[in-house]
């Protein structure tokens, strides 16, 4: 892109990165008042919904414009295959690797990220520039 030509919508990478990290580290503190353990595995729950949405996002929006709409519909389908495929890994390494798990607090953090992402990316629109 040249430096004259601004982009249409400024996307909000770094304001959604902290608002999903944040809703995480809350998520964790709830869990951490029932034990150590659940409060990790909380934490690791979200991590498991944040890494592989950040990456998706990042290879969503990496074209604009109508001429490279091609680009656009085959980075979306690749991105997400690649990130259910990055879902699958994480789940199975944290029950093969992490020895004491607390299964529900991992798995609540995990569903209520899920639950919560269109309102949390509803909430942190991209506003039009004009």
């Amino acid at each position: 892109m040249s430096p004259t030509r601004r982009r249409i919508n400024q996307l909000p990478f770094v304001r959604w990165l902290v608002v999903d990290v944040g809703l995480v580290a809350v998520l964790s503190l709830v869990w951490l008042l029932e034990s150590r353990l659940a409060g990790y595995s909380a934490f690791i729950g979200g991590l498991i919904f944040v890494i592989p949405n950040a990456y998706f996002a990042r290879q969503m929006y990496r074209y604009e414009g109508a001429r490279k709409v091609h680009l656009l519909v085959s980075n979306m389908f690749r991105a997400e295959g690649i990130k259910l495929a990055l879902i699958a890994v994480f789940f199975a390494a944290v029950f093969i690797l992490m020895e004491p798990v607390h299964v529900p607090a991992l798995l609540f953090t995990f569903a209520v990220m899920v639950v919560l992402n269109p309102f949390i990316r509803w909430f942190t629109r991209p506003r039009q520039q004009r």
